[in-house]
């Protein structure tokens, strides 16, 4: 007889053993599966890297608990709520599958991750100490910020940002241009970061108009451009942070009664880290190996890349299809924990420093400043 005969001849034994009926008592014998048919080996291979959809799905069903016989449990008769299925719930047998019909390598399913819900702004209300996003203000910001944000104000209002190098390039390109657009600025070196960034918008636009994903806007994209914002300063890089979560001990509390999901699989896209000089960064490494292993982190993430090196921009991403508001929340509880983790840190009372934060959705970038408002944080946004 064929593995395939045997196999349906066995499956067809092992469901006559369930209950046909309500009428029909629990007590059937139990079936042998040491009786089980082994099917022959399977010839095909394939990487366990790349698990069928099927498998991932198979991985995901919720299996079956454990019970001593069959269960005959009926349902409620009293509970008011429409009927789902039949009056009665089965239970698979007991017994184990100690020669249950293994399955080829092949077939072999993994684990599938699932990301959680993501943070929503209004999470960021329920914080012990809340987070709000407001309109830009100058008089929201320190003192000492004033002159930077005067600066971006300009650039904002498109008031000199770009060399006078690059003005002959543009209008050769037939470009409409404004004399407020330039500043003073010569040198073969502002032309090759020109070329440079032609490069990069040929490349977003290439990119959206496939309707890319965000890894992929951050690859071909914003990882380049960031790398070529940062190249005139040693001691600041971009890292990439999608696999960086926040380390529990400095996942922000709530207020009293309220409750939001704390697990996520990606808070922030990239970071800004400072290098800092090899004396503070010894002081670093010798004040965090001293802490527990889930403290040891200059940062809110024990995140290996960024463990020692301050991370003082934090950026989010999102593409046409994302949520503007997904995007505060997340970066919101990214600077709350930050906040958590600095408190930690400190042996003193004194106040935090004005927090930058980036949000791009695809070409539109937009800048945010976290301050420490006391019984709340503000964030707010040119």
């Amino acid at each position: 007889m064929s593995y395939s005969t045997q196999l349906s001849t066995y499956i067809d034994s092992w469901l006559s053993t369930f209950i046909e009926s309500a009428d029909q008592s629990c007590d059937k014998p139990i079936l042998d599966w040491d009786q089980m048919p082994t099917p022959p080996t399977s010839e095909i291979t394939r990487s366990p890297k790349r698990p069928r959809y099927q498998d991932a799905q198979e991985e995901e069903t919720p299996r079956p608990r454990a019970q001593s016989r069959y269960d005959c449990v009926r349902d409620d008769v009293f509970k008011d709520q429409t009927p789902t299925g039949p009056s009665f719930r089965f239970a698979l047998p007991t017994r184990p599958f100690s020669n249950a019909p293994s399955l080829p390598p092949s077939s072999s399913a993994s684990g599938t991750s699932r990301s959680s819900s993501p943070v929503k702004r209004s999470t960021l209300g329920l914080l012990s100490k809340p987070i709000h996003f407001v309109a830009i203000k100058r008089s929201y910001l320190p003192k000492y910020i004033h002159k930077t944000y005067d600066a971006i104000f300009s650039i904002v209002n498109n008031v000199g940002f770009i060399p006078s190098a690059v003005r002959q390039r543009l209008e050769d390109n037939d470009e409409d241009v404004l004399d407020q657009w330039f500043f003073n600025g010569e040198g073969e070196d502002l032309l090759k970061e020109f070329t440079e960034l032609k490069e990069i918008q040929a490349e977003a636009v290439a990119v959206q108009v496939e309707e890319a994903s965000e890894g992929t806007w951050n690859l071909e994209v914003h990882g380049p451009l960031l790398k070529l914002a940062f190249k005139p300063f040693s001691r600041l890089r971009r890292k990439l942070l999608t696999h960086a979560s926040i380390s529990k001990p400095f996942i922000p509390s709530t207020s009293e009664s309220s409750y939001y999901p704390t697990t996520k699989t990606k808070m922030i896209d990239w970071g800004i880290s400072i290098s800092p000089p090899e004396t503070t960064a010894e002081h670093i490494r010798r004040m965090i190996n001293s802490l527990p292993v889930s403290q040891r982190s200059i940062n809110q993430t024990i995140y290996g890349p960024v463990r020692n090196t301050p991370i003082a921009i934090p950026i989010e991403i999102k593409i046409a299809s994302g949520s503007l508001e997904e995007a505060r929340g997340q970066l919101g509880l990214w600077i709350a924990a930050w906040y958590t983790r600095m408190n930690a840190l400190k042996s003193c009372n004194e106040g935090m420093i004005a927090m930058p934060m980036i949000i791009v959705i695809e070409h539109e970038w937009k800048l945010l400043f976290a301050v420490d408002r006391g019984e709340s944080i503000v964030s707010a946004t040119i």
